[in-house]
Protein backbone atom coordinates (compact mmCIF):
# COMPACT_ATOMS: atom_id res chain seq x y z
CA UNK A 1 0.00 0.00 0.00
CA UNK A 2 1.51 3.24 -1.50
CA UNK A 3 2.27 6.20 1.27
CA UNK A 4 -0.27 8.17 -0.96
CA UNK A 5 -3.28 6.10 -0.51
CA UNK A 6 -2.26 5.29 3.60
CA UNK A 7 -3.32 9.21 3.58
CA UNK A 8 -6.99 9.17 1.24
CA UNK A 9 -7.62 6.14 3.50
CA UNK A 10 -6.94 8.33 6.74
CA UNK A 11 -8.58 10.97 5.32
CA UNK A 12 -12.06 9.15 4.98
CA UNK A 13 -11.61 8.28 8.61
CA UNK A 14 -11.39 12.03 10.06
CA UNK A 15 -11.66 15.20 9.44
CA UNK A 16 -8.33 16.41 10.37
CA UNK A 17 -6.59 14.12 7.53
CA UNK A 18 -3.56 16.21 5.34
CA UNK A 19 -5.36 18.67 3.64
CA UNK A 20 -3.85 17.19 0.33
CA UNK A 21 -5.52 13.69 0.50
CA UNK A 22 -8.42 15.17 2.41
CA UNK A 23 -9.24 17.68 -0.62
CA UNK A 24 -8.94 14.95 -3.44
CA UNK A 25 -11.44 12.99 -1.43
CA UNK A 26 -13.87 15.81 -0.21
CA UNK A 27 -13.96 16.88 -4.29
CA UNK A 28 -14.83 13.14 -5.61
CA UNK A 29 -17.30 12.75 -2.77
CA UNK A 30 -19.16 15.99 -4.02
CA UNK A 31 -18.60 14.91 -8.34
CA UNK A 32 -20.31 11.85 -6.82
CA UNK A 33 -23.06 13.99 -5.68
CA UNK A 34 -23.50 16.08 -8.12
CA UNK A 35 -23.94 13.11 -11.10
CA UNK A 36 -26.90 12.17 -8.53
CA UNK A 37 -28.05 15.59 -8.26
CA UNK A 38 -28.66 15.64 -12.44
CA UNK A 39 -30.43 12.52 -12.40
CA UNK A 40 -32.97 14.52 -10.75
CA UNK A 41 -32.57 17.12 -13.71
CA UNK A 42 -32.61 14.55 -16.25
CA UNK A 43 -36.20 12.98 -15.15
CA UNK A 44 -38.00 16.50 -14.38
CA UNK A 45 -37.31 17.70 -18.28
CA UNK A 46 -38.26 14.03 -19.64
CA UNK A 47 -41.78 14.90 -20.04
CA UNK A 48 -40.24 18.00 -21.43
CA UNK A 49 -38.48 16.54 -24.26
CA UNK A 50 -39.32 16.25 -28.11
CA UNK A 51 -37.61 12.87 -28.69
CA UNK A 52 -40.33 9.28 -28.26
CA UNK A 53 -39.06 8.90 -24.49
CA UNK A 54 -40.63 6.38 -22.90
CA UNK A 55 -42.35 8.49 -20.36
CA UNK A 56 -45.46 8.61 -19.26
CA UNK A 57 -46.30 12.48 -19.50
CA UNK A 58 -45.58 14.67 -22.47
CA UNK A 59 -45.75 17.89 -21.81
CA UNK A 60 -47.98 20.31 -24.25
CA UNK A 61 -44.62 22.56 -24.04
CA UNK A 62 -41.80 20.33 -25.87
CA UNK A 63 -39.22 21.91 -27.41
CA UNK A 64 -35.60 20.72 -28.82
CA UNK A 65 -33.71 21.97 -26.28
CA UNK A 66 -34.54 20.14 -24.00
CA UNK A 67 -33.53 16.99 -26.07
CA UNK A 68 -30.11 18.90 -25.83
CA UNK A 69 -30.30 19.15 -21.75
CA UNK A 70 -31.34 15.64 -21.89
CA UNK A 71 -28.25 14.60 -23.71
CA UNK A 72 -25.70 17.08 -22.28
CA UNK A 73 -26.60 14.77 -19.06
CA UNK A 74 -27.47 11.45 -19.65
CA UNK A 75 -24.28 10.85 -21.99
CA UNK A 76 -21.82 11.00 -19.06
CA UNK A 77 -23.72 11.43 -15.52
CA UNK A 78 -23.92 7.36 -14.76
CA UNK A 79 -20.61 6.73 -16.52
CA UNK A 80 -18.99 9.58 -13.99
CA UNK A 81 -20.94 7.77 -10.89
CA UNK A 82 -19.86 4.31 -11.80
CA UNK A 83 -16.01 5.47 -11.99
CA UNK A 84 -16.57 7.42 -8.46
CA UNK A 85 -18.13 4.27 -7.32
CA UNK A 86 -15.34 2.15 -8.17
CA UNK A 87 -13.11 4.38 -6.62
CA UNK A 88 -14.72 5.01 -3.33
CA UNK A 89 -15.25 1.18 -3.47
CA UNK A 90 -11.92 0.40 -3.62
CA UNK A 91 -11.09 2.52 -0.73
CA UNK A 92 -13.75 0.94 1.59
CA UNK A 93 -12.58 -2.66 0.98
CA UNK A 94 -8.74 -1.95 1.54
CA UNK A 95 -9.86 0.11 4.72
CA UNK A 96 -12.08 -2.72 5.89
CA UNK A 97 -11.58 -6.02 4.26
CA UNK A 98 -13.58 -8.04 2.23
CA UNK A 99 -16.21 -9.61 4.66
CA UNK A 100 -16.69 -5.53 6.42
CA UNK A 101 -17.02 -4.02 3.18
CA UNK A 102 -20.32 -6.79 1.56
CA UNK A 103 -21.69 -6.10 5.06
CA UNK A 104 -21.25 -2.32 4.26
CA UNK A 105 -22.37 -2.48 0.71
CA UNK A 106 -25.09 -4.80 1.53
CA UNK A 107 -26.49 -2.19 4.04
CA UNK A 108 -25.58 1.08 2.15
CA UNK A 109 -27.09 -0.24 -1.45
CA UNK A 110 -28.66 -3.57 -0.68
CA UNK A 111 -31.25 -2.31 1.87
CA UNK A 112 -32.23 1.00 -0.32
CA UNK A 113 -32.95 -1.52 -3.60
CA UNK A 114 -35.56 -4.01 -1.77
CA UNK A 115 -37.15 -1.23 0.26
CA UNK A 116 -37.33 0.78 -3.02
CA UNK A 117 -38.44 -2.12 -5.43
CA UNK A 118 -40.99 -2.41 -1.76
CA UNK A 119 -42.24 0.99 -1.78
CA UNK A 120 -40.92 3.53 -4.58
CA UNK A 121 -41.64 1.23 -7.46
CA UNK A 122 -45.46 0.62 -6.94
CA UNK A 123 -45.75 4.25 -6.39
CA UNK A 124 -44.54 4.73 -9.62
CA UNK A 125 -46.38 2.07 -11.26
CA UNK A 126 -49.35 3.97 -9.73
CA UNK A 127 -48.43 6.95 -11.22
CA UNK A 128 -48.33 5.76 -14.63
CA UNK A 129 -51.83 4.12 -14.11
CA UNK A 130 -52.84 7.72 -13.19
CA UNK A 131 -51.51 9.55 -15.93
CA UNK A 132 -53.22 7.25 -18.88
CA UNK A 133 -56.59 8.21 -16.66
CA UNK A 134 -55.99 11.73 -17.33
CA UNK A 135 -54.63 11.58 -20.70
CA UNK A 136 -55.77 8.71 -22.27
CA UNK A 137 -52.92 7.01 -23.09
CA UNK A 138 -51.82 3.28 -22.50
CA UNK A 139 -48.43 3.66 -21.43
CA UNK A 140 -48.52 1.66 -18.38
CA UNK A 141 -50.53 -1.57 -20.87
CA UNK A 142 -47.29 -0.54 -23.24
CA UNK A 143 -44.44 -1.36 -20.19
CA UNK A 144 -46.28 -4.25 -19.14
CA UNK A 145 -46.65 -6.16 -22.57
CA UNK A 146 -44.63 -9.12 -21.96
CA UNK A 147 -43.49 -8.95 -18.32
CA UNK A 148 -42.13 -11.76 -16.67
CA UNK A 149 -40.60 -11.82 -12.72
CA UNK A 150 -37.39 -11.14 -14.53
CA UNK A 151 -38.22 -8.29 -16.54
CA UNK A 152 -39.96 -6.38 -14.01
CA UNK A 153 -39.27 -2.78 -13.57
CA UNK A 154 -36.64 -1.41 -11.07
CA UNK A 155 -37.48 2.16 -12.59
CA UNK A 156 -34.67 4.86 -11.43
CA UNK A 157 -33.08 1.98 -8.81
CA UNK A 158 -31.59 -0.12 -11.79
CA UNK A 159 -27.99 1.36 -11.02
CA UNK A 160 -28.46 -0.28 -7.20
CA UNK A 161 -28.49 -3.84 -8.51
CA UNK A 162 -25.74 -3.22 -11.27
CA UNK A 163 -23.60 -2.28 -8.39
CA UNK A 164 -24.11 -5.29 -6.17
CA UNK A 165 -23.42 -7.19 -9.04
CA UNK A 166 -20.02 -5.10 -9.62
CA UNK A 167 -19.12 -5.39 -6.28
CA UNK A 168 -19.32 -9.45 -5.80
CA UNK A 169 -17.83 -9.03 -9.21
CA UNK A 170 -14.86 -7.39 -7.60
CA UNK A 171 -14.93 -9.31 -4.97
CA UNK A 172 -14.06 -12.63 -6.84
CA UNK A 173 -12.12 -10.61 -8.93
CA UNK A 174 -9.61 -9.23 -6.26
CA UNK A 175 -9.46 -13.05 -4.63
CA UNK A 176 -7.86 -14.11 -7.72
CA UNK A 177 -5.14 -11.57 -7.26
CA UNK A 178 -3.59 -13.56 -4.21
CA UNK A 179 -3.15 -16.53 -6.90
CA UNK A 180 0.52 -16.45 -7.78
CA UNK A 181 0.47 -16.48 -11.06
CA UNK A 182 -1.82 -13.37 -11.07
CA UNK A 183 -0.24 -11.74 -8.57
CA UNK A 184 3.36 -11.79 -10.22
CA UNK A 185 1.33 -9.80 -12.84
CA UNK A 186 -0.36 -7.18 -11.23
CA UNK A 187 2.93 -4.78 -11.40
CA UNK A 188 2.20 -5.16 -15.20
CA UNK A 189 -1.04 -4.22 -15.01
CA UNK A 190 -0.51 -1.42 -12.89
CA UNK A 191 2.57 -0.18 -14.67
CA UNK A 192 -0.28 -0.56 -17.94
CA UNK A 193 -2.79 1.54 -16.11
CA UNK A 194 -0.27 4.50 -15.08
CA UNK A 195 0.77 4.55 -18.94
CA UNK A 196 -2.76 4.77 -20.08
CA UNK A 197 -3.98 7.51 -17.29
CA UNK A 198 -0.98 9.27 -18.69
CA UNK A 199 -2.14 9.67 -22.00
CA UNK A 200 -3.98 12.91 -23.01
CA UNK A 201 -5.36 10.12 -25.75
CA UNK A 202 -6.72 7.81 -23.24
CA UNK A 203 -10.47 8.84 -24.44
CA UNK A 204 -9.60 7.48 -27.43
CA UNK A 205 -8.13 4.21 -26.53
CA UNK A 206 -10.90 3.90 -23.93
CA UNK A 207 -13.94 4.91 -26.82
CA UNK A 208 -12.89 1.10 -28.46
CA UNK A 209 -13.89 -0.96 -26.16
CA UNK A 210 -17.06 1.32 -25.15
CA UNK A 211 -17.94 1.54 -28.90
CA UNK A 212 -17.88 -2.10 -29.15
CA UNK A 213 -20.18 -2.92 -25.95
CA UNK A 214 -22.45 -0.04 -27.61
CA UNK A 215 -22.67 -1.81 -30.76
CA UNK A 216 -25.27 -4.44 -29.77
CA UNK A 217 -27.37 -1.67 -28.19
CA UNK A 218 -32.21 -1.84 -28.34
CA UNK A 219 -31.19 1.45 -29.73
CA UNK A 220 -28.58 4.01 -30.94
CA UNK A 221 -27.06 4.87 -28.46
CA UNK A 222 -28.22 2.82 -25.36
CA UNK A 223 -26.92 0.28 -23.97
CA UNK A 224 -29.84 -1.14 -22.83
CA UNK A 225 -33.18 -0.79 -20.89
CA UNK A 226 -31.42 -1.31 -17.21
CA UNK A 227 -34.81 0.63 -15.83
CA UNK A 228 -37.36 -1.60 -17.27
CA UNK A 229 -35.68 -5.50 -15.73
CA UNK A 230 -35.26 -6.96 -12.48
CA UNK A 231 -32.55 -9.03 -14.38
CA UNK A 232 -29.88 -6.67 -15.79
CA UNK A 233 -28.62 -7.10 -19.34
CA UNK A 234 -24.82 -8.32 -19.18
CA UNK A 235 -24.22 -5.71 -21.72
CA UNK A 236 -25.41 -2.95 -19.17
CA UNK A 237 -23.01 -4.97 -16.38
CA UNK A 238 -20.13 -5.06 -18.44
CA UNK A 239 -20.33 -1.81 -19.47
CA UNK A 240 -20.92 0.44 -16.78
CA UNK A 241 -18.46 -2.15 -15.47
CA UNK A 242 -15.88 -0.70 -17.53
CA UNK A 243 -16.04 3.34 -16.05
CA UNK A 244 -16.57 1.11 -12.54
CA UNK A 245 -12.93 -0.50 -13.08
CA UNK A 246 -11.25 2.48 -14.14
CA UNK A 247 -12.20 4.63 -10.44
CA UNK A 248 -11.28 0.93 -8.95
CA UNK A 249 -8.15 1.41 -10.35
CA UNK A 250 -7.41 4.82 -9.83
CA UNK A 251 -7.68 4.41 -6.43
CA UNK A 252 -5.09 1.54 -6.28
CA UNK A 253 -2.97 4.19 -7.97
CA UNK A 254 -4.21 6.68 -6.29
CA UNK A 255 -1.04 9.14 -7.43
CA UNK A 256 -2.16 9.01 -10.43
CA UNK A 257 -5.14 11.34 -8.84
CA UNK A 258 -3.60 14.47 -9.47
CA UNK A 259 -3.12 13.88 -13.19
CA UNK A 260 -7.00 13.81 -13.91
CA UNK A 261 -6.72 17.68 -13.53
CA UNK A 262 -4.94 17.80 -16.81
CA UNK A 263 -6.40 18.45 -20.18
CA UNK A 264 -9.43 20.00 -19.26
CA UNK A 265 -9.61 21.97 -22.48
CA UNK A 266 -8.82 19.58 -24.80
CA UNK A 267 -11.63 17.01 -23.07
CA UNK A 268 -14.13 19.51 -23.05
CA UNK A 269 -13.04 20.56 -26.72
CA UNK A 270 -13.38 17.22 -27.81
CA UNK A 271 -16.79 16.24 -26.14
CA UNK A 272 -18.31 19.66 -27.90
CA UNK A 273 -17.82 18.30 -30.88
CA UNK A 274 -18.47 14.72 -30.43
CA UNK A 275 -21.86 15.90 -28.83
CA UNK A 276 -22.34 17.48 -31.80
CA UNK A 277 -21.62 14.81 -34.17
CA UNK A 278 -23.88 12.51 -32.21
CA UNK A 279 -27.10 14.63 -32.49
CA UNK A 280 -26.70 14.94 -36.50
CA UNK A 281 -26.44 11.20 -36.80
CA UNK A 282 -29.30 10.71 -34.24
CA UNK A 283 -31.17 12.98 -37.05
CA UNK A 284 -30.05 11.42 -39.70
CA UNK A 285 -31.14 8.41 -38.12
CA UNK A 286 -34.30 9.53 -38.39
CA UNK A 287 -34.49 10.27 -41.54
CA UNK A 288 -36.30 8.49 -44.69
CA UNK A 289 -33.87 6.50 -46.55
CA UNK A 290 -31.41 6.51 -43.51
CA UNK A 291 -31.75 2.20 -43.55
CA UNK A 292 -29.39 2.36 -46.70
CA UNK A 293 -26.51 4.16 -44.86
CA UNK A 294 -27.42 2.82 -41.68
CA UNK A 295 -24.33 0.94 -40.73
CA UNK A 296 -21.92 3.96 -41.21
CA UNK A 297 -24.74 6.66 -39.43
CA UNK A 298 -24.76 3.78 -36.57
CA UNK A 299 -20.72 3.66 -36.19
CA UNK A 300 -21.04 7.15 -36.40
CA UNK A 301 -23.15 7.96 -33.64
CA UNK A 302 -21.43 5.52 -31.19
CA UNK A 303 -18.50 6.45 -32.36
CA UNK A 304 -19.16 9.84 -30.76
CA UNK A 305 -21.43 8.79 -28.00
CA UNK A 306 -18.26 6.73 -26.71
CA UNK A 307 -15.76 9.43 -27.03
CA UNK A 308 -18.08 12.08 -25.62
CA UNK A 309 -18.86 9.49 -22.20
CA UNK A 310 -15.04 9.69 -21.66
CA UNK A 311 -14.24 12.90 -22.35
CA UNK A 312 -16.83 14.44 -20.26
CA UNK A 313 -15.95 11.92 -17.30
CA UNK A 314 -12.14 13.34 -17.14
CA UNK A 315 -13.04 16.48 -18.05
CA UNK A 316 -16.04 16.95 -14.93
CA UNK A 317 -13.01 14.49 -12.58
CA UNK A 318 -10.70 16.90 -13.30
CA UNK A 319 -12.66 20.46 -12.76
CA UNK A 320 -13.99 18.86 -9.58
CA UNK A 321 -10.21 18.50 -8.26
CA UNK A 322 -9.23 22.08 -9.71
CA UNK A 323 -12.15 23.87 -8.35
CA UNK A 324 -13.98 21.65 -5.27
CA UNK A 325 -11.28 20.83 -2.91
CA UNK A 326 -11.04 22.04 0.55
CA UNK A 327 -14.10 20.79 2.86
CA UNK A 328 -17.21 23.21 2.61
CA UNK A 329 -20.30 22.54 5.09
CA UNK A 330 -22.90 22.70 2.59
CA UNK A 331 -21.67 20.50 0.28
CA UNK A 332 -20.97 17.91 2.24
CA UNK A 333 -24.56 18.46 3.60
CA UNK A 334 -25.79 18.01 -0.09
CA UNK A 335 -23.58 14.80 -0.69
CA UNK A 336 -25.23 13.36 2.18
CA UNK A 337 -28.76 14.41 1.12
CA UNK A 338 -28.45 13.68 -2.83
CA UNK A 339 -29.19 10.16 -1.90
CA UNK A 340 -32.17 10.43 -0.06
CA UNK A 341 -33.15 12.91 -2.66
CA UNK A 342 -32.47 10.54 -5.78
CA UNK A 343 -34.01 7.33 -4.32
CA UNK A 344 -37.24 9.25 -3.53
CA UNK A 345 -37.64 11.91 -6.79
CA UNK A 346 -38.79 10.23 -9.19
CA UNK A 347 -42.71 9.89 -8.42
CA UNK A 348 -42.67 13.22 -7.46
CA UNK A 349 -41.13 14.20 -10.20
CA UNK A 350 -43.50 12.07 -12.34
CA UNK A 351 -46.80 13.61 -10.27
CA UNK A 352 -46.21 17.21 -11.37
CA UNK A 353 -45.34 16.38 -14.66
CA UNK A 354 -48.55 14.77 -15.29
CA UNK A 355 -50.10 17.01 -12.71
CA UNK A 356 -49.12 20.50 -15.09
CA UNK A 357 -48.48 18.72 -18.34
CA UNK A 358 -51.00 20.81 -20.19
CA UNK A 359 -50.72 23.96 -18.53
CA UNK A 360 -49.97 27.03 -20.79
CA UNK A 361 -46.34 27.67 -19.47
CA UNK A 362 -43.13 27.85 -21.14
CA UNK A 363 -41.46 24.57 -20.87
CA UNK A 364 -38.35 26.33 -18.72
CA UNK A 365 -40.24 27.48 -16.34
CA UNK A 366 -42.41 23.79 -16.01
CA UNK A 367 -38.83 22.40 -15.32
CA UNK A 368 -38.07 25.22 -12.73
CA UNK A 369 -41.35 24.46 -11.42
CA UNK A 370 -40.97 20.92 -11.25
CA UNK A 371 -37.49 21.54 -9.78
CA UNK A 372 -38.36 23.92 -7.08
CA UNK A 373 -41.13 21.91 -6.05
CA UNK A 374 -39.54 18.69 -5.57
CA UNK A 375 -36.85 19.97 -3.91
CA UNK A 376 -39.49 21.52 -1.56
CA UNK A 377 -40.40 18.49 -0.41
CA UNK A 378 -37.32 16.25 -0.46
CA UNK A 379 -34.76 19.09 1.50
CA UNK A 380 -37.28 18.94 4.98
CA UNK A 381 -37.81 15.25 4.71
CA UNK A 382 -33.95 14.90 4.30
CA UNK A 383 -33.78 16.58 7.38
CA UNK A 384 -36.50 15.41 9.44
CA UNK A 385 -36.66 12.10 8.51
CA UNK A 386 -33.25 10.85 7.40
CA UNK A 387 -30.23 12.77 8.33
CA UNK A 388 -30.19 11.89 12.17
CA UNK A 389 -32.15 8.79 12.29
CA UNK A 390 -31.60 5.27 11.76
CA UNK A 391 -32.58 5.70 7.91
CA UNK A 392 -29.77 8.01 7.77
CA UNK A 393 -27.09 5.33 9.21
CA UNK A 394 -28.39 3.06 6.76
CA UNK A 395 -27.68 5.38 4.01
CA UNK A 396 -24.65 7.63 4.68
CA UNK A 397 -23.77 6.12 8.35
CA UNK A 398 -24.31 7.63 11.88
CA UNK A 399 -24.20 11.76 11.82
CA UNK A 400 -24.31 14.15 14.84
CA UNK A 401 -25.52 17.08 15.28
CA UNK A 402 -23.82 20.14 15.46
Amino acid sequence: MTTVTIALEAAAQTEFAPASAGERLHALDSLRATAMLLGIVLHAAASLALFPIPWPAHDVARGAGFDALLGFIHGFRMQVFFLMAGFFGHLVWRRRGTRAFLLQRAQRIGIPFVAGMILIVPAILLLWKWADSRTGSTFIEEQGRGLTLMSFPTAHLWFLEVLLILYLLAMAIAQLGRWPPVANRLARFDAAFDWLMRQPLKPLLLMVPTLALLWGGPRIPEIDNPGMRLLPAAGAVVYYGLFFAVGWWLHRRTHLVDAMRNWLGLYFATAAVAFIVLGGALQAAGKPGAVHNWTAIKLTALTAAALYSWCMTFAVTGLFLRIANGRRAWMRYLADASYWWYLCHVPIVMALQVWIADWPLNGWLKLLLILAATIAILLPSYHAMVRYTWVGRILNGARERS
